[in-house]
C-alpha cells in the first residue's frame, strides 16, 4: 500500500514492531516506505533491506535466548573510569558497551549493503554530539528540507542502524565520516515529521514507548534509560506530528531496555494490537 510507517525507539520493546508487520502482512497492507529511530531503526532497516519478516522473528528468538550475542561491555573502560574520573584525569568510557557486536550482527543481516543500495524508501535519523544536528540518513529525494536536519544519502546500513541504537552512556557514539553519533531518539524518537520531508503524506506512526513506569531499581542502566524514555516523550509532546494515526500497543510494564526476556512477550503484544486496530488503520489511509 502507498504509504509510511514511523517506528518509534524503545529498546527490546522494540520488538512489538515486528508484530505490527506482521499483522499488517496478513492484511496485505504492508508500508510502501519506513522510517525508524533506535530499536526502531533495526525494524526498519531490515524491512528496508529486504528481509522477511520471519527472518526478523528469527533475529528476535536469537536475542532472547543469547543477548550476549550483541553485547560487549567495555571491561578495561570501566576498570579505567573511576582511577582517573578520582585522578582528574582524562576519561576515556564513552559508553557501557562498545557497540561492536551489535554492529556485525546487524551487518550479517544486511549483507553490508549501503542505503542507497535500497528499493525501498527508508528513512533513519542519528544525532552528531558535535553539531547537535539531527542527521538523517534516506535514499529518498527530500521535498521539504527541516531546519536542524543533514540529510545523508549513503553509508553502510548496518552502521547506521547501529548508531540510531546508540543510547547515550550505554553504547559508545559511532564515528562516521566528521560525524560522533549517537541514538536519533534524542532529537526524533518518532521520525514522522521526516517522512513528511520526503513527501509521504499518509502515515501510519507506532509509539511503543508511551508507558512510562518508575524505575525497578537505582541501578545506572535502569537510570539511563528511564531518563532518556521521559526526555523522548516530552520531546515528542513538543513536535508537531502528522500522522493519520497514531498505534500505542501496550506492552507489559516490566518491558525496558534491555529485557530481551520479554522480546517474544513484546512481540505478541504488538502483533494482537495490531490486529485490532486494522479497521482503524483502513479508514485512516483512505
Amino acid at each position: 500500500m502507498d504509504y509510511g510507517l514511523a517506528l518509534s525507539g524503545g529498546g527490546a520493546r522494540g520488538s512489538a514492531h515486528i508484530g505490527i508487520l506482521m499483522a499488517l502482512a496478513e492484511e496485505n497492507m504492508l508500508p510502501s516506505s519506513i522510517a525508524g529511530t533506535s530499536a526502531g531503526s533495526i525494524i526498519a532497516g531490515l524491512y528496508a533491506a529486504n528481509v522477511s519478516i520471519d527472518t526478523m522473528q528469527k533475529i528476535a528468538q536469537i536475542l532472547t535466548s543469547h543477548p550476549t550475542t550483541i553485547l560487549d561491555p567495555d571491561i578495561i573502560g570501566m576498570l579505567l573510569f573511576f582511577p582517573q574520573f578520582l585522578t582528574c584525569r582524562k576519561q576515556h568510557l564513552t559508553g557501557l558497551l562498545k557497540g561492536h557486536k551489535l554492529n556485525n550482527f546487524l551487518c550479517s543481516y544486511t549483507d553490508g549493503k549501503d542505503i542507497s543500495d535500497l528499493t525501498t524508501p527508508l528513512i533513519i535519523p542519528t544525532v552528531d554530539l558535535i553539531s547537535g544536528n539531527t542527521i538523517a540518513f534516506t535514499n529518498s529525494e527530500i521535498k521539504y528540507p527541516t531546519e536542524n536536519v543533514i540529510w545523508k544519502k549513503s553509508g553502510k546500513l548496518c552502521d547506521i542502524i547501529t548508531a540510531s541504537c546508540s543510547v547515550p552512556g550505554i553504547f559508545r557514539p559511532v564515528k562516521m565520516s566528521k560525524y560522533y553519533l549517537v541514538d536519533g531518539g534524542v532529537t526524533h524518537n518518532l521520525p514522522v515529521n521526516l517522512l513528511m520531508s520526503t513527501g509521504v503524506d499518509k502515515i501510519i506512526a507506532v509509539d511503543i514507548g508511551v508507558d512510562y513506569k518508575t524505575p525497578h531499581n537505582n541501578s545506572i542502566t535502569e537510570i539511563l534509560s528511564h531518563s532518556f524514555s521521559i526526555m523522548s516523550y516530552n520531546l515528542k509532546t513538543c513536535l508537531s506530528q502528522g500522522e493519520r494515526l497514531l498505534l500505542e500497543p501496550s506492552l507489559d510494564k516490566n518491558a525496558g531496555l534491555l529485557t530481551f526476556n520479554m522480546i517474544n512477550d513484546c512481540i505478541k503484544a504488538g502483533y494482537v494490537y495490531g490486529k485490532k486496530m486494522i479497521p482503524k488503520i483502513k479508514d485512516a489511509l483512505k
